[in-house]
């Protein structure tokens, strides 16, 4: 990297709602330039964020269950060992852990440095670089590169720091050769909202879920009028707001079916259903099983 150099000091996540456990060690103090590693052991999360950073994430071992919500896309997965996830900068990505145990990294690649490449490859001068999303792939080359950019942060020799970097550009050309796709897709869609607004509206949906809440309701809260909000958050996020209202609400009662005894039908209430049975129909027809037959399987 010429004139883009930057050394990251975080991982760039900007978290919109929802927890995720603190990484048990990173690259931070290594002051690498383009690139940052988060290892994670075991770590419960439930949330939705948007990465100033391009993500790789490489299962390290072990088997964890995953679900993972991009643009309206969604997978339910197990990932194992080598199993990857390619996360691109500037777009909210939803991930939950649902089960298993395991280790695994994420590698944080600068824009700048995929621009910085993609620039020497073209004389094209792009405002940024766009990557396509993978929920849950394989690519034994990337995998590798990553591997070996976790040996250079175990070696902490004095040459760690040039091998990581160039790890990382070797990375960065993976990465590219594989998901780019040339645009400017890293900002918000001109008719979608705000990080702002839509932190709000997140914020405000997850804090009335039990609630009989509305798109109006929603709309009022960021002074928008109900068309406008809702074509605005599914241009967002790839959801329609009674889409996304219903499945957090279907998350909601997953929790309270496991960490409760609350019976089924009062803990309908409790995650926003109108009733027992619109309850159970919904639940079925999102979770393949009833919400006896998934407390009793868990």
């Amino acid at each position: 990297m010429a004139s883009n150099e930057l050394v990251l000091t975080s991982s760039g996540r900007d978290l919109l709602c929802g927890t995720i456990a603190d990484p048990v060690r990173s690259s931070v103090s290594q002051g690498w330039h383009g690139v940052l590693l988060e290892f994670f052991s075991g770590a419960s999360a439930d949330f939705t964020a948007v990465f100033a950073n391009h993500g790789i994430r490489v299962q390290l071992n072990g088997c964890m269950g995953v679900y993972q919500r991009f643009e309206g896309k969604s997978l339910d997965s197990k990932m194992r060992r080598g199993d990857l996830v390619v996360s691109p900068a500037g777009i909210p990505k939803t991930f939950q852990h649902r089960g298993g145990d395991g280790d695994f990294v994420v590698v944080h690649l600068a824009p700048a440095l995929l621009k910085d490449i993609v620039d020497d490859w073209t004389e094209a001068r792009f405002g940024s670089v766009e990557l396509t999303h993978a929920f849950c792939t394989r690519d034994p080359k990337m995998e590798r590169l990553a591997l070996a950019l976790c040996d250079e942060y175990r070696t902490e020799d004095v040459a760690s720091g040039v091998c990581a970097e160039a790890l990382a550009s070797q990375l960065a050309v993976q990465l590219l050769r594989r998901y780019w796709k040339a645009g400017t897709a890293a900002d918000p869609p001109a008719d979608g909202l705000s990080r702002k607004a839509l932190a709000r509206a997140i914020e405000y949906i997850e804090t009335n879920l039990a609630d009989d809440l509305t798109i109006q309701d929603v709309a009022d809260a960021l002074s928008m009028s109900a068309g406008r909000f809702a074509h605005a958050f599914r241009n967002s996020i790839g959801l329609a707001p009674h889409r996304y209202v219903i499945e957090r609400r279907i998350e909601l009662a997953k929790r309270l079916l496991l960490e409760t005894n609350l019976p089924i039908a009062n803990l309908a209430t409790r995650a926003g259903f109108s009733t027992h049975a619109h309850f159970c129909v919904t639940f079925h027809r999102m979770v393949g099983l009833t919400p006896g037959q998934y407390r009793r399987a868990s």
